[in-house]
């Protein structure tokens, strides 16, 4: 009888040693009712947890160092969790770990950036609302394999959304919308199955402004992107925060600085203050980046204060325009592809110069701080913002409960068995 008790005791163990596996990964950890912070959650976590933070505010300066990939960080409500920064603190939450998703929450007056990725392999932000920051709103730089979707952003110094210094990217940016920045969207030498749709880019400095230039951890040109169904508005016509060179090239819808092989397609852009869509030569002070075989087709351009079209003099090869619905265009009968050093003369040289010296003789710029909140955004759906699995204290209780109730029934099983044998016996 004791080998059996001590084979059911064995049983009881190996029961323990799944129900630790199983509870290691794939629970709710909430915050603050678990934790009480999202750094002591973080620390807690394993892949597939879903750390849920409850509405409130947040002080930021999160990280989430790279052995903690393959978790997501979700609020509750995306208009009522909120990191606020105060104007003291750098980014709301930055994350290092692979395979890592934010969603469903909001930032506000960090001194940096929101919420962003650095040097990851799978990404995702989702409903998140981001605005009033120093640089970027929502950033990803030298990471690949992401989304960044139904999402706001605005008053960014820098840009409000940023795809950089990746190729292959392999990630798409849709159904979002960039306001009130320097760039509504910018991506450094970003290409490569890179996609940019359905979204809105309005009253930014500049609009979408892929663009080349040696920074140091993909080399340039930026190549290989694809800008569709997008619809730009009022480049250039409201004073926005500008903490970036690149903000020198106000006034530009959609801007490829250097860029090749690019596609511009089914865009809509309205109402620059100085082009359109333009094509042009990216100038650093030792080097340039020719733009070459870039594609310009089926776009709708109107209301721009110096031309819907544009391309530099002296840009590559292989720049083609067909299709698109415009009013004015630079040069004159600007249509089908170009040959090498085609373009207008007058843009080049309004426009080909380093990007430093596009901001001399520009109005100061307003503080950051001082734009406008946004409205209240749409929260992410409901059935996709409920814990799929109970917290870890409530699945420990629930695999204690099992445990307990297999064990006394294997230890039953035992007694039943030795009792009948007893009886058996002459």
């Amino acid at each position: 009888m004791a080998s059996t008790v001590a084979a059911a005791a064995i049983a009881t163990t190996a029961l323990w040693t799944t129900s630790g596996a199983v509870a290691g990964g794939g629970f709710t950890l909430n915050v603050p009712a678990e934790y009480p912070r999202l750094e002591d959650a973080i620390a807690a976590s394993s892949p597939g947890d879903v750390i849920l933070l409850a509405a409130g505010t947040y002080p930021g300066d999160v990280e989430v160092p790279e052995g903690k990939g393959d978790i997501t960080i979700r609020g509750v409500d995306r208009n009522t969790v909120i990191f606020d920064g105060e104007d003291v603190r750098r980014n709301a939450i930055d994350v290092a770990a692979d395979g890592v998703t934010l969603e469903n929450m909001s930032a506000h007056n960090f001194v940096e950036n929101g919420f962003y990725w650095d040097g990851v392999e799978g990404f995702a932000g989702r409903y998140l609302t981001v605005w009033n920051v120093g640089l970027y709103a929502i950033y990803a730089i030298s990471s690949r394999d992401g989304v960044m979707e139904h999402s706001y952003a605005s008053g960014a110094g820098d840009a409000a959304f940023y795809i950089g210094e990746c190729n292959p990217c392999d990630t798409v940016v849709r159904n979002v919308t960039g306001a009130l920045s320097a760039v509504g969207y910018s991506g450094t030498n970003a290409g490569g199955n890179l996609i940019v749709e359905d979204s809105r880019f309005e009253n930014n400095s500049v609009g979408i402004l892929p663009n080349s230039f040696e920074v140091g951890l993909e080399p340039p040109p930026q190549r290989d992107a694809i800008f569709r169904r997008n619809v730009v508005i009022g480049t250039g016509t409201v004073a926005v925060p500008r903490a970036t060179p690149l903000g020198g090239f106000h006034g530009i819808g959609i801007g490829i600085l250097g860029g090749v092989g690019n596609l511009v397609e089914d865009n809509e852009v309205t109402g620059s203050t100085r082009y359109g869509i333009a094509v042009f030569t990216a100038v650093d002070y030792q080097r340039t980046w020719l733009p070459a075989e870039n594609q310009v087709t089926g776009n709708r351009v109107s209301g721009s204060g110096t031309a819907d079209l544009a391309l530099a003099g002296g840009s590559g090869a292989g720049n083609c325009f067909a299709d698109n619905e415009a009013e004015t265009v630079l040069p004159a009968g600007l249509t089908g592809c170009s040959e090498a050093g085609d373009g207008s003369a007058e843009f080049a040289d309004e426009i080909v110069i380093p990007p430093p010296r596009m901001l001399e003789g520009l109005p100061a710029a307003p503080p950051y701080s001082s734009m406008p909140a946004p409205p209240a955004q749409q929260a992410m759906p409901v059935e996709s913002n409920q814990p799929g699995r109970p917290g870890r204290d409530a699945a420990m209780l629930v695999w204690i409960a099992v445990s307990g109730g297999i064990a006394l029934a294997l230890v039953g099983a035992v007694l039943f068995v030795l009792r009948r044998r007893t009886r058996a016996q002459p």
